[in-house]
């Protein structure tokens, strides 16, 4: 693979760019200290992987990404910084990105190339993050839903990590101030059908199921951070800073419980 590290302070760039050299899964490494000469040599050239400092002169390394990603659509992203609070927008664009924090080993480094590895030979699922907001990927770009409501029902049932959901549950966690039981059941069952359509579209057609009385996903299909956390995966950990579904008040029960089990990066 042909790597491009960019860092705007000389030291850090050439640590990083020994560390990437010492992967044997590296041929050519580019090393640039001005983000600008390293996008022009991104649209003259081609490269599998880059690494880049967030804070940089003329541009964040959000941006570069962003502007990198315009030439070279499957370029793999690692974030470089020092700030942990740097982590979770990164994590959030997307793209299926990794991050390191300074200071990090060779041995760190080879990690992120190592999950980019399997990452192209994994199967196709649908990516899920639920570190910070609830976003859902098909292919990289943002799952698109006709109804919020239908999105947070999918945010529920995933928080529930395959169980079987009611629907008069599922009903009192959507609706919790409305009265009218038989008209959220029927709206329920509407949503249900909307985000079996959505999913169908975007090719999981069997993301979620009807079980009998109840609702569920099936993890299977899922490639979700949340769930590789609880598998034990170091790089979803790290991905945690204290922040789970926060767009939605009943997700902090499980936010509380992640904290205390795995802490707060913050």
């Amino acid at each position: 693979m042909v790597a491009v590290c960019v860092d705007d302070e000389r030291l850090p760039l050439e640590a990083l760019k020994r560390a990437v050299e010492k992967s044997p899964d590296i041929g050519e490494v580019y090393a640039f200290e001005d983000e600008g000469e390293a996008l022009s040599w991104c649209r003259e050239h081609q490269a599998d992987i880059a690494f880049l400092d967030i804070e940089l002169h003329e541009m964040n390394g959000l941006d570069l990404a962003r502007e990198m990603l315009a030439v070279l659509p499957e370029l793999a992203v690692v974030f470089c910084t020092g700030y942990v609070r740097y982590a979770l927008p990164a994590l959030q664009m997307h793209r299926d990105v990794c991050y390191l924090v300074k200071p990090f080993r060779a041995s760190q480094v080879q990690a992120e190339i190592d999950y980019i590895k399997s990452r192209m030979d994994r199967p196709n699922k649908l990516r899920v993050v639920t570190f910070g907001s609830f976003e859902v990927y098909s292919n990289e770009a943002p799952l698109a839903f006709r109804r919020t409501k239908t999105k947070e029902l999918l945010a529920y049932l995933i928080d529930r990590k395959g169980a079987e959901t009611s629907a008069n549950t599922l009903c009192a966690v959507l609706w919790p101030d409305e009265t009218d039981d038989e008209r959220k059941r029927d709206y329920l069952y509407h949503l249900f059908s909307d985000l079996k359509n959505t999913l169908k579209n975007a090719g999981y057609p069997d993301a979620v199921v009807s079980r009998g009385r109840g609702y569920a996903v099936d993890p299977q299909k899922l490639d979700c951070d949340y769930y590789r956390m609880l598998e034990g995966d170091a790089r979803a950990r790290r991905s945690f800073v204290g922040e789970y579904m926060d767009q939605y008040s009943w997700s902090e029960p499980t936010c509380a419980w992640l904290t205390e089990r795995y802490g707060s990066r913050r």
